[in-house]
């Protein structure tokens, strides 16, 4: 496979959201530097060494787990041994017992010792079938010891499938894997009806990828892409979106994907349209764009209109005009219109505007934008009190929402907009009201709890139950909540249960003092004013509590990483 240079403005992007962007954008930033080099692209040396400090600084600062994984997913890929090697074997000591993290810091260790693994003391403990797995997708199955080895898809567990379902997608497994009469493809249609939904998300990503695979190797059909998990969706559609032949066909599931509920499947579909464009499609797109509720996914689609824009007199009228009305896109679109036409009429723009003057017009106007200092994007939070008049000892919730926002005007130099909405004594007829008007990245409930249940109110102030299902429902249903907070006695498993829907929860365990409460609530959207991610946020308000002689009520609250 022949080697093309990253254009300096996408290594720029991919370096500023490396640096400046939430855990999300960091993860994207970090799955597009490892199809860059999947795909043959490559890293001018001073910028790849730029960026391998940049991941390993990562590494070091304990990001959350998929930034880690895919952290090291890139040093496979492009890392070398003097750079990278002391945090690759430290990430594997720190992190027994998480496979995922394993089996790709495996991967890393084998492309930084050159497949001779043995030379890793780090990987002394790791299962053999994950060892072997990971290093496949780095190293030739001649330099393996591969003898007796097999998996049984039937005796596997999931993460050995996770794995070999990777290897395929890559296109680094050998025939027969799986079983001596049965192909790889035969074995990844069987595994998309697997009961786990991680394992059946990759088995459709391994059909993406792999250029031996097709539609037709897909293990699910599409007249059941509504009954499948968000995470399969979105997989499923982007699958779609780049392969479907019948154009048609093609058509309406572009179409009916785009009125999906959840983000992460309209994502996946933006995603899968970053590399397609044929007549007709924009009769979908611009129709999607207009409703489309989540910032993120209208980034992908303002990206295609740019790609594609050249060849499409709508597609690049609309790039233009969001070119001039949104200042937050124009990175995107500059990026999708990277190689065409479009790019010189977008930098013409720019130049009539006077953006360049501020810069002296040495830079490209996307170079320039980025190197600017610029605050993160503001946090819309709502938080939902309710203390009924039947459930014990009142509440001291006003005092909460009164430290909270003198704490968030006393921080120096902010980082980050945080935007607070209180509602007060909420009725369970209001909580999907305030949900949907407020449309908040962060939903925090203060006030009463019990295993499995919030206490809302009803409408003579006494206690109305709500349900762990319920709640779940209504996050799930929700384009805008990343993060929900639950300030509530015995809120853990509700937390727990919402895992799948967001990127972070907050819940108790057991009972909460009030104290506790308020200076937790406190520290945790000071730190976040501050421009930290949640789970530094968590361990900042957790050190709040143990600073003022709580370290008992520290102990009780727990944060829960989400698949979201």
């Amino acid at each position: 496979m022949s080697s093309k240079n990253v254009p300096p403005e996408k290594a720029a992007f991919i370096r500023y959201e490396l640096e400046n962007g939430d855990d999300r954008r960091k993860k994207v930033a970090l799955q597009e530097i490892a199809r860059t080099y999947r795909s043959g692209g490559r890293f001018a040396p001073d910028i790849r060494n730029g960026l391998e400090i940049t991941i390993n600084g990562l590494l070091s600062a304990q990001q959350d787990a998929k930034v880690t994984r895919w952290c090291l997913n890139c040093i496979a890929q492009m890392g070398t041994r003097s750079g990278s090697v002391l945090s690759v074997e430290r990430l594997l000591r720190q992190q027994v017992g998480d496979p995922e993290i394993i089996a790709a810091g495996v991967a890393a260790a084998a492309k930084l010792y050159a497949g001779q693994l043995d030379e890793c003391d780090a990987l002394g403990s790791v299962q053999p079938e994950i060892k072997i797995l990971a290093a496949l997708q780095i190293t030739p199955p001649s330099k393996l010891e591969l003898a007796g080895f097999k998996i049984a898809i039937d005796a596997a567990d999931d993460e050995v499938l996770k794995l070999a379902l990777i290897t395929v997608g890559l296109n680094r497994a050998y025939e027969n894997m799986f079983h001596p009469k049965h192909s790889n493809a035969e074995l990844v249609r069987a595994l998309g009806q697997h009961d786990n939904r991680i394992v059946k998300q990759y088995s459709v990503w391994s059909v993406i990828e792999n250029v031996g695979l097709n539609i037709n190797d897909l293990g699910i059909p599409f007249a059941n892409l509504e009954n499948e998990p968000a995470n399969v969706q979105a997989k499923m559609l982007q699958l779609g979106a780049e392969k479907i032949v019948d154009l048609k066909e093609r058509q309406e599931i572009i179409r009916k994907g785009s009125y999906l509920p959840t983000i992460e499947a309209r994502e996946g579909l933006a995603k899968g349209l970053q590399s397609v464009y044929y007549d007709g499609l924009e009769g979908v797109t611009l129709d999607w764009y207009d409703i489309e509720g989540s910032p993120r996914v209208r980034e992908l689609l303002a990206q295609h209109f740019a790609r594609y824009g050249s060849d499409c007199l709508l597609y690049g009228d609309k790039a233009l005009e969001l070119f001039e009305a949104d200042q937050t896109l124009k990175k995107r679109l500059y990026l999708g219109a990277e190689g065409t036409s479009l790019f010189g009429k977008l930098k013409a723009n720019d130049l009539r505007d006077g953006t360049l003057d501020m810069f002296g017009g040495d830079l490209d106007p996307l170079t320039a934008r980025l190197m600017e200092e610029q605050k993160l994007p503001a946090l819309n939070v709502l938080m939902m009190c309710a203390s009924p008049k039947d459930a014990g000892d009142p509440l001291r919730l006003d005092e909460e929402a009164r430290d909270l926002k003198e704490q968030i005007r006393l921080v120096d130099k902010p980082k980050q907009d945080v935007i607070v909405s209180h509602a007060w004594a909420v009725r369970t007829d209001q909580v999907q009201m305030e949900v949907m008007n407020n449309a908040p990245d962060i939903l925090h409930f203060s006030g009463h709890g019990d295993t499995g249940l919030l206490c809302f109110e009803d409408k003579n102030g006494n206690v109305a139950a709500v349900s762990a299902t319920a709640i779940e429902g209504l996050v799930k249903l929700s384009d805008s909540v990343e993060c929900l907070i639950l300030n509530a006695c015995y809120s853990e498993s509700i937390a727990t249960q919402v895992k799948d829907h967001v990127k972070a929860m907050i819940g108790c365990s057991v009972a909460i003092d009030d104290d506790a409460a308020i200076a937790f609530t406190r520290a945790f959207y000071r730190a976040l004013r501050h421009g930290h991610q949640y789970r530094r946020a968590f361990d900042l308000a957790l050190n709040e509590l143990q600073l003022n002689g709580m370290e008992n009520e520290a102990k009780k609250y727990k944060f829960v990483a989400g698949n979201g």
